[in-house]
């Protein structure tokens, strides 16, 4: 399942990129054709592109590593529930610490409160039959 989605997340890459190698090209072509053919541009103008190309560059960044931070939190809480419940499982087996302990505890509360019964009843039949 994982596989899959890591496939089609990189079909959507190259895809994203051969779309933006064909809209390159087609503007490159289309620019020389009905744009200006004057190559000067003033530095504010520069500037401005550049700082856009930038910001989209971050942007595109930004979206690249969310989905990966997602798909690597998914697969880490996999991994932990996988293994909790593959100790779990092997420690409530019978003879394991887990059952031995859970065994101990209910052996330990079932008795402490027969003994605790039991301790008042002898005391009250000792003071009764004393006197």
């Amino acid at each position: 399942m994982q596989a899959k989605r890591v496939g089609l997340i990189a079909i959507g890459v190259v895809g994203v990129m051969l779309m933006c190698l064909i809209s390159a090209v087609a503007g490159g072509a289309l620019s020389h054709r009905f744009g200006t053919s004057s190559y000067t541009i003033s530095y504010a103008d520069f500037i401005s592109v550049m700082l856009t190309a930038v910001s989209v560059l971050l942007t595109l960044l930004t979206i690249f590593l969310a989905v990966l931070g997602i798909l690597g939190w998914n697969a880490i809480a996999n991994g932990v529930r996988q293994r909790t419940e593959d100790f779990l499982e092997d420690g409530f087996q019978k003879g394991n610490h887990l059952y031995t302990m859970v065994e101990t505890r209910v052996t330990e509360i079932t008795y402490a409160g027969m003994s605790a019964v039991g301790s008042e009843a002898d005391d009250t039949i000792d003071e009764e039959g004393a006197a």
